[in-house]
């Protein structure tokens, strides 16, 4: 009797660890993601190229992303992102669509962006998101006959992103975006360059 008393006593904390155990993984999902990069480092990267009037800009992108609201798998987050692009590619002149020849040798374009931005975030599930984000464009431009061209605009962007979340917390996959320049000068002559579409990959550690 003595041995099947301890027998039970055995069996009852076994299965008391269990239950109790269920209840804290239950509790683990409630809370949501937790992410393992501080707030201070990146948290996700974009790497497309540009295409706006015959000009094709590869391009990086580097985001800082703090969340606001998590629950188990949606996150709102805010963004903030940096990216620097030169042209690997420019028609033979700028400003074709005025009937003017202006053979451009370079352009550059680089912005600074604050935003928010939505996560779709479950391990081993697809990965989605979105986000808007306005800021500062710098750009510029070279020309054979006429002096260089550096301006600072303002552009609106909006990026989707779809993929696959891996189990290491790491979202991977494709991103399309569309960036709508303002405060473009009429005198600029690299004005026609700025902004467009912006295709590309994406990975996201958020």
């Amino acid at each position: 009797m003595l041995h099947l008393a301890r027998a039970l006593l055995v069996v009852s904390l076994a299965l008391a660890s269990t239950s109790a155990a269920a209840p804290s993984r239950e509790a683990a999902d409630l809370r949501g993601h937790v992410s393992p990069t501080p707030a201070w480092l990146p948290r996700g990267v974009f790497l497309g190229t540009q295409i706006n009037n015959g000009a094709i800009i590869p391009n990086l992108r580097i985001q800082w992303e703090f969340t606001f609201f998590q629950d188990r798998k949606d996150a709102w987050i805010a963004v903030l992102e940096g990216g620097v692009g030169w042209a690997a590619s420019l028609p033979e002149s700028a400003l074709a669509g005025r009937n003017l020849y202006l053979p451009v040798s370079s352009y550059y374009e680089h912005t600074a962006q604050v935003g928010f931005g939505y996560r779709n975030h479950l391990p081993g599930k697809a990965h989605w998101g979105f986000q808007v984000t306005g800021g500062p464009t710098f750009y510029g431009a070279h020309f054979t006959t006429q002096p260089p061209d550096r301006r600072t605009a303002g552009t609106v962007q909006g990026r989707l992103q779809i993929g696959y979340q891996l189990p290491r917390d790491v979202g991977v996959g494709l991103a399309v975006g569309y960036a709508e320049p303002f405060g473009l000068k009429n005198r600029s002559f690299a004005r026609d360059f700025v902004g467009g579409v912006n295709i590309g990959f994406f990975a996201d550690w958020r």
